[in-house]
């Protein structure tokens, strides 16, 4: 079974937007929660600086073989600039994914492939 929830959101005195997607799903053999995160400030700035900042990139994964939990967080964070009827707007931006994996059978990988047996 598969649920989908979706949430879109104004932040900060309309000057910035939270997306949202979640989703659920189930089968025999695992439980799969995903959630994606997309969030957006946008400020007026005078300028584009001479040096653009690099995005940080960040992926962390957990496993946990005796609770036969999977997890993994991806997230990227950065600024970028737009030019819009004579303004300049900075817009920051982070991204993430986490998905997260509950086992409900205990899987386990054979010792050595199938073409070497």
């Amino acid at each position: 079974m598969k649920q989908l929830g979706y949430l879109k959101q104004e932040l900060s005195r309309n000057r910035g937007r939270l997306i949202s997607i979640r989703e659920n799903m189930s089968d025999e053999d695992s439980d799969t929660a995903t959630r994606k995160n997309f969030v957006y400030m946008v400020t007026r700035v005078d300028a584009v600086p001479d040096e653009l900042p690099v995005p940080q990139i960040r992926v962390i994964k957990k496993v946990a073989t005796e609770q036969r939990y999977e997890g993994l967080l991806f997230k990227v964070k950065g600024v970028i600039y737009i030019k819009k009827n004579r303004f300049i707007f900075q817009i920051r931006y982070c991204h993430s994914l986490c998905i997260q994996i509950y086992w409900k059978t205990h899987v386990l990988s054979s010792d050595k492939p199938a073409a070497l047996a």
